[in-house]
């Protein structure tokens, strides 16, 4: 059903695929500097602060749950588009601005994808962490509005954004 030359190209892709997963086989996620630093961030910088992180892919939410509770972060939870129902843990994250009455323990540090970014009001914390940078910049703006908002009870609203490590001007 194919051209040779488009079989040709599926198998170069498939080769390329191959390499990439093989340089992540032996990832040693004690080595990564960005989750060394984001740990920093919530156990140091922030240690008692409500800290909302966003990132564009489920995998890199749950890579950072695990990793951070792999180093003892607690009162963590990930929220992707797969959770059952992101509205309840955004209430444990921001009881007083939603007036929850909480079933379960409140949140601390609150990893989501971009499914929180939206209609959510989450201005118990002030602390916005970018892990990734979205395609569409516009996104800072709209996470940052989770916790900017009416009922914002802090002096100061914390926004952190990690590059990519071979730098956004390499990326671009």
């Amino acid at each position: 059903f194919f051209k040779s030359s488009l079989k040709k190209k599926l198998k170069e892709d498939a080769e390329l695929i191959m390499e990439i997963l093989a340089i992540g086989e032996n990832w040693d996620a004690t080595a990564d500097k960005q989750i060394d630093a984001f740990e920093r961030l919530c156990q140091v910088d922030h240690k008692k602060e409500k800290m909302l992180v966003f990132t564009q892919f489920a995998d890199t939410a749950f890579y950072l749950e695990k990793e951070l509770k792999r180093r003892g972060v607690k009162d963590l939870v990930c929220v992707t588009g797969d959770t059952d129902n992101p509205t309840e843990v955004a209430h444990r994250f921001s009881p007083k601005s939603n007036e929850a009455k909480l079933k379960d323990s409140e949140i601390r540090v609150l990893i989501t994808t971009d499914v929180l970014s939206e209609g959510q009001n989450l201005q118990d914390g002030h602390i916005i962490v970018n892990f990734d940078l979205p395609w569409a910049l516009i996104r800072l703006i709209q996470r940052a509005g989770r916790v900017d908002r009416i009922g914002q009870q802090a002096e100061e609203i914390y926004c952190y954004s990690f590059l990519p490590a071979d730098g956004v001007e390499t990326i671009i």
